[in-house]
């Protein structure tokens, strides 16, 4: 069902809700890490902090697949943030008596993040029509990338004396605000599935649609790829680029991340403008770019040469993505985009996690640029395999 509303006013809504929510989602994963640090002295502790949202979009996603199938995107990004604002209060009152709360509340914020974003994808699905689905989804998600600058603006504040009610105030403010904008989105009652499938059945439902779209299984898979590989690079590298490469104090690691939000929005707008105008763009030149000046970067030769190249690795990247997360929304048949999504964020969060810990193994022994290169070689090569064996029936046949 498509809606008389102002596309300009469902837009701004959904952006706003992204904008909050992601904001404090994401102030929330960095000031818990850094408390738990500061109170039990141990890194290991800070980095399962941050590693814990990731845990449940994946061991669950069948779960939050029928959740998101039988409730509609209005009511679940409502009550996602919701439950989100009660978690954040919760978690923040026990912090100053129980520090190690923060894996709870990471784990917990991760889930009610995976719900939302899931619900902003089904959203875009259900209020715009095909015509516009790729303009809206870098013009939506312009929101996560502000958010990000202001999480990492906000890195100089966590260093200093941020106290936990500081951080309750925040996101309690952010959660409200994004509660009340999906509030006002309008009811939508979306098309569901006439029987959905059990954990048991939901793979073989997948598989099943899978097989008989193979313009949206390239789309998928190649999402999955591109964003696991990239996006676990950056993870690698934000730290590690900055503080170790090129020996910076850790008020650049803020500033690093600020580059990315920007490379992103930047991108963001000039997909938005490029895509309204009708022009495409091949989302494997735009990783063969974005490759290049990852390795520019992590090659290092000073602040300026080095966070340059960091933009453009990141600018391409966004190109990319929106490209690919575009045409998983417009090849995927409105009653499925619950499953697809879920699935979706499942495949990337669990992608992420391998590239990391093997990034990071890899950064140990042979350091970042080499590192670089092998993700490149991964990524295409990984890519060449897909796109070889991922053809349509008709081609096969």
């Amino acid at each position: 069902m498509r809606f008389n509303h102002s596309f300009k006013i469902l837009t701004v809504l959904i952006w706003v809700v992204n904008l909050c929510a992601i904001c404090a989602s994401t102030l929330t994963y960095i000031y818990l890490s850094y408390y738990t640090y500061k109170e039990t002295g141990s890194l290991l502790y800070s980095q399962v902090v941050l590693f814990s949202p990731m845990l449940l979009p994946v061991l669950f996603v069948g779960q939050i697949y029928r959740l998101s199938d039988q409730v509609s995107p209005r009511t679940l990004l409502l009550l996602s943030n919701a439950l989100a604002l009660l978690v954040v209060v919760l978690v923040y009152s026990l912090l100053p008596t129980v520090a190690l709360v923060a894996i709870v509340g990471g784990i917990a914020i991760g889930a009610l993040d995976a719900l939302q974003r899931v619900g902003r994808i089904v959203a875009i699905k259900c209020y715009f029509n095909s015509a516009n689905v790729e303009s809206t989804v870098p013009l939506t998600l312009t929101a996560q990338f502000i958010a990000g600058g202001i999480a990492g603006t906000a890195m100089t504040l966590v260093k200093g004396d941020m106290m936990p009610w500081h951080a309750l105030a925040i996101t309690t403010a952010l959660f409200s605000i994004a509660s009340f904008a999906a509030f006002l989105l309008p009811r939508a009652e979306r098309p569901v599935t006439v029987t959905i499938p059990q954990s048991a059945a939901l793979i073989k439902t997948f598989a099943n649609l899978m097989r008989t779209s193979p313009q949206l299984r390239r789309s998928f898979w190649n999402f999955i790829i591109l964003v696991s590989v990239y996006q676990g690079f950056f993870n690698v590298s934000r730290v590690i680029l900055p503080a170790h490469v090129l020996g910076l104090s850790e008020d650049y690691v803020g500033l690093l991340q600020m580059v990315n939000s920007v490379a992103a929005l930047v991108g963001a707008i000039l997909y938005y403008k490029v895509s309204k105008r009708g022009h495409k763009l091949s989302p494997l030149s735009m990783a063969a770019a974005s490759a290049l000046f990852m390795m520019a970067a992590a090659y290092g030769g000073g602040l300026t040469s080095s966070y340059g190249a960091y933009f453009f690795y990141i600018f391409f990247f966004e190109l990319a993505f929106f490209k690919l997360q575009s045409d998983v929304v417009l090849a995927t048949p409105a009653n499925a985009m619950p499953l697809v999504a879920s699935v979706q964020y499942a495949g990337v969060y669990a992608g992420m996690v391998l590239t990391i810990i093997f990034g990071s193994l890899l950064v140990e022994h042979i350091g970042l640029l080499l590192t670089s290169i092998i993700f490149s070689v991964l990524y295409f090569s990984v890519a060449l395999v897909f796109s070889l064996s991922l053809k349509p029936v008709e081609q096969v046949m």
